[in-house]
């Protein structure tokens, strides 16, 4: 019977071998890549010191704990960052979040897998970004995070800060930490690049060479195009997931290179180098997910192929949102500018200028950086409101004004009022007819 069993697999093993479909990922074995992907932020924050405001709409039970725990972990969390600075009292950008719905439920059922007891919930966060000068949005969102049981599901959907899915929460506890790390993540990825490395299979047969490249993509790309088309359909999917995942991974590693820049460690990245690097991120990651659908349409079965269809989709929606930004907060800064510049003419038109030190005065209460008020004060600008204002310094009173307001900043901006005014010209007032 033994020596029956070892000719029958002998057969099996001639007639349908291990290596059948020697382009596929492999049975036994799989050859991995660890891809770091980087995904930035839906808005790039110039202002980098920040305050974080939040409230709680509509919420009966412990609304002001769960303000309070929300905002301690997002203050913790951009802490962690080096880009921002958190300042209470001259912030440039206002983190706002108020919770606008929050609810835990416990479920039970005699079948399945809450015989004794499931938890479930789910937060909705009203967040804006805002840029305290001009009161422009730089980003708005209403955020939801779900946790634990779903009973309409009968599942659970449970997504923590790493992404995965857990078991249903078997407490009230549990589901609150959930709902609340999550929220905190969704709203922490707003404003800083999300890291999340990730492991990528690498076919084999006739197209291993080509795999041996990586991680040099851009090779591996030009190869993977020049090589020859592979006879069979489905083969051939895998020399275009090649081109896809190569591309892919060339967008996140121009992403981490603008992320670099952003953090002081690239100062050879000028920002036309950085703005056209984000540009061709964009292009690699359209191209990318054409191609991840194509063969996911081809090849349904290579389950493989799936992973890059979904990365792709996700970061290519990331990219599309921070472009529409873009182009709203674009529209919204010039349309402030206009407004302002027409105020400025109808002022100006009534006789009612602000002088300068009003100007520097309201810049200061604003907590403008020191950087921006000398912009102002070395401005045609400034000359002009002090023409219209006939302004000029008094030492005694403008002094205790700048020091009362402007603080540590008082005596450099005195220095430099001072010193601009001395150098405008005199306009002499002509002396009356006789």
């Amino acid at each position: 019977m033994k020596i029956q069993a070892l000719k029958f697999l002998s057969v099996l093993l001639l007639c349908f071998p291990l290596t059948a479909n020697p382009q596929g990922f492999g049975l036994i074995q799989k050859k991995l890549v660890t891809i770091n992907r980087l995904l930035p932020p839906t808005v790039n924050l110039k202002g980098k010191r920040i305050r974080v405001e939040a409230t709680a709409d509509a919420i009966q039970k412990d609304s002001e704990m769960l303000r309070s725990l929300l905002k301690t972990k997002l203050v913790t969390l951009i802490q962690k960052d080096p880009r921002f600075i958190l300042n209470e009292t001259s912030p440039q950008t206002i983190l706002r979040f108020s919770i606008t719905n929050f609810h835990i439920e416990k479920w039970t059922s005699s079948t399945g897998q809450c015989q004794t007891a499931c938890y479930g919930g789910k937060i909705e966060v009203a967040y804006q970004a805002l840029d305290e000068a001009s009161n422009i949005a730089l980003d708005s969102e209403n955020l939801v995070t779900t946790a634990g049981h779903d009973p309409n599901q009968g599942a659970t959907f449970s997504w923590h800060v790493n992404r995965k899915k857990s078991a249903a929460e078997s407490s009230e506890e549990e589901t609150r930490d959930q709902l609340v790390s999550g929220i905190v993540d969704e709203m922490g990825r707003r404003i800083a690049p999300l890291d999340e490395p990730f492991e990528a299979p690498l076919p084999g047969g006739k197209l291993e060479p080509i795999s041996a490249m990586a991680p040099r993509w851009g090779t591996m790309e030009e190869q993977a195009e020049k090589a020859d088309k592979l006879p069979k359909g489905n083969d051939d999917t895998y020399r275009l997931y090649l081109i896809a995942i190569a591309k892919e991974a060339q967008a996140y590693e121009l992403t981490r290179e603008a992320n670099e820049r952003d953090l002081d460690k690239r100062s050879d990245i000028s920002p036309a180098q950085a703005e056209a690097e984000f540009k061709r991120a964009q292009q690699y990651l359209d191209e990318s997910g054409a191609l991840y659908k194509q063969i996911v349409t081809a090849n349904p079965k290579e389950k493989e192929f799936r992973a890059g269809d979904a990365r792709t989709e996700e970061a290519i929606a990331i990219y599309a949102k921070i472009e529409r930004y873009k182009a709203e907060n674009a529209k919204a800064v010039a349309a402030a500018a206009a407004a302002r510049a027409a105020g400025d003419k109808d002022i100006r038109a009534a006789g009612s200028a602000q002088t300068p030190l009003e100007q520097v005065l309201e810049f200061c209460s604003k907590g403008l950086a020191f950087e921006s008020m000398k912009e102002y004060i070395d401005s045609p600008d400034f000359l002009a409101d002090a023409k219209a204002t006939g302004y000029k310094f008094n030492f005694a009173k403008d002094s205790v004004r700048l020091n009362d307001t402007c603080k540590q900043n008082a005596a450099a901006l005195q220095k430099a009022l001072r010193a601009r005014l001395a150098v405008a010209p005199a306009h002499k007032v002509a002396p009356a007819n006789k």
